[in-house]
C-alpha cells in the first residue's frame, strides 16, 4: 500500500473556499498513492480566537483546561474536511487525537509526542481512502488531553509519516522554503532543496516555516518533506538529507529572532559558580536563554547572555523581578532591550573559509553586541533598528 502524509495549516482552512482547493489536493494525491493521511490545523485563526476568548473570562493560568478548550479547534476542520470528501465519493474518516491513537507526555499546553498507533491507523486505511487526523493535540496514558504548541501540526504529520514509513506532504499559504522570509526581504530566493540540519537550524532561529521538533523527527527516520502552496500548483522545496552537489553556497538563509534583551553581569571575585548562578536565577523565572559568552578577566569572569521571549509584557515583568536577585549574585548587572539575532545559515559554511570576514565588510562591527558560531550558522545580535538594512546587506552579499 503506498501511503503519503499530507498536512494542511489553517490558512488553508479558513473558509469554504479553501476547504474545496486542499480537496483537489487530496484528489490529486489519491492518483499517485493508494491511501492518504490528511493532517489539519484549526480553520483560519480559530486558536487565536479561543485564546482571546479565554482572556475575556479569566486573568489565571489553566493550562488543563485550556487544551481542552484549543483542541476543539482541529476537530471542527477534521469533521468538515471528511463530510466534504464523502460528498466527492471519497471514503474518508475524521479522527481525533484520542481515536488516532497520538500518545503524549504530560506537559499541557507544550506536550511532546511519545508514540502512535500506527497498526490502528492502517486499519482504518484498509476501510477508508482518505483518514483525516487533528493535528496539535494528543493524549496522556492517563486519557488527558494536551496539545503541541504552535506550529504541532506540523509535528503530528512527520510523526505519522515516520510511523507509516511514507514521505510527508505540508501546504501552507507559502509555496515553499525562502533564503529570507518574504516579509523582511522581498526578493529573497526560493530554495528548491534544503537539508534536515539547514532547516533544524533556520527553525530555530526564527524561521517560522516549520516546527523544529517535526525536523528532529524527520531527520531520525528520513522522513522527506515536501512544502508547497495550497493555493498555487508552483514547485515547492524538498527537506531531505544532506546532498553534497545541490548548492554549493556557504550560506543559503538568513532566519530572524526579534525580541531579545541582552544581559551583561561582572563579578570582581573568581567564582567559579558565577556562571550556574545566574542561569540558575533566569530558570527560575522561566526566562528563554539564547546566546552565551564567557569571558576571564584579571581579577574576575563577565558574562554576556540573551533572553528571548516572544511576549513582551511578560518578559519585561520577568526581567523586572530577576533584576533584583542578579543584582546580589553581581557587582554589576546592565540590561538592553530593543535587539534582535540575525543567524546565517548554510551546510557548506563548515568548510568554507572568511564567512565571518565578509559579514565584517559590510557590517560595521560596532554595531554588533554579540556573536555566535556553530558549524553550519553564524548568529550575530543587532539593534532591532538596523535589522531590515542588515539582512538586505547580507542578502546581496551571499546572493540570497
Amino acid at each position: 500500500m503506498k501511503l503519503v502524509v499530507q498536512k494542511f495549516g489553517g490558512s488553508s482552512l479558513k473558509n469554504k473556499e479553501c476547504l474545496a482547493l486542499v480537496l483537489e489536493k487530496i484528489k490529486i494525491a489519491l492518483k499517485k498513492y493508494d491511501k492518504v493521511v490528511v493532517v489539519v490545523s484549526a480553520m483560519g485563526k480559530t486558536t487565536n480566537d479561543l485564546l482571546q476568548l479565554v482572556d475575556s473570562f479569566t486573568t489565571k493560568d489553566h493550562p488543563r483546561e485550556l487544551d481542552m478548550l484549543l483542541t476543539t479547534g482541529e476537530q471542527i476542520s477534521a469533521s468538515l474536511l471528511a463530510m466534504m470528501l464523502q460528498e466527492n465519493s471519497i471514503s474518508s474518516i475524521a479522527l481525533n487525537s484520542f481515536q488516532a491513537g497520538i500518545v503524549t507526555n504530560e506537559k499541557f499546553n507544550q506536550a511532546n509526542i511519545q508514540s502512535i498507533d500506527a497498526e490502528f491507523i492502517k486499519t482504518k486505511l484498509l476501510e477508508f481512502d482518505v483518514v483525516v487526523v487533528t493535528g496539535f493535540q494528543g493524549i496522556t496514558n492517563e486519557n488527558e488531553i494536551t496539545t503541541l504548541g504552535r506550529g504541532g501540526s506540523d509535528t503530528t504529520a512527520v510523526a505519522f509519516a515516520g510511523a507509516l514509513n511514507c514521505p510527508c506532504q505540508i501546504y501552507s499559504d507559502v509555496d515553499g522554503i525562502y533564503s529570507i522570509d518574504p516579509k523582511i526581504y522581498s526578493h529573497a530566493k526560493k530554495l528548491p532543496f534544503v537539508s534536515y540540519e539547514e532547516m533544524l537550524e533556520m527553525s530555530r532561529q526564527g524561521s517560522g516555516i516549520l516546527h523544529d521538533r517535526s525536523i528532529e523527527i524527520a531527520h531520525k527516520f528520513n522522513i522527506p518533506i515536501y512544502c508547497a502552496s495550497t493555493f498555487s500548483n508552483k514547485e515547492g522545496s524538498m527537506i531531505s538529507q544532506a546532498i553534497e552537489t545541490i548548492h554549493t553556497k556557504p550560506v543559503i538563509g538568513i532566519s530572524l529572532l526579534e525580541k531579545q534583551w541582552l544581559i551583561t553581569a561582572e563579578t570582581h571575585t573568581e567564582d567559579s559558580n558565577f556562571l550556574k548562578k545566574i542561569t540558575n536565577t533566569l530558570q527560575k523565572f522561566s526566562l528563554n536563554i539564547d546566546m552565551i559568552a564567557l569571558s576571564n578577566r584579571p581579577g574576575g569572569l563577565s558574562l554576556s547572555l540573551t533572553i528571548w521571549e516572544d511576549d513582551l509584557e511578560k518578559a519585561e515583568d520577568k526581567l523586572r523581578k530577576a533584576q533584583k536577585h542578579l543584582r546580589t549574585i553581581s557587582q554589576s548587572v546592565s540590561f538592553r532591550g530593543n535587539l534582535a539575532k540575525v543567524t546565517l545559515v548554510g551546510s557548506n559554511m563548515r568548510k568554507t573559509v572568511g564567512v565571518t570576514d565578509s559579514i565584517f565588510k559590510i557590517l560595521n562591527p560596532g554595531d554588533v553586541y554579540m556573536i555566535t558560531t556553530s558549524e553550519i550558522s553564524i548568529s550575530i545580535l543587532i539593534s532591532s533598528q538596523n535589522v531590515k538594512e542588515v539582512i538586505e546587506k547580507l542578502a546581496k552579499r551571499f546572493s540570497l
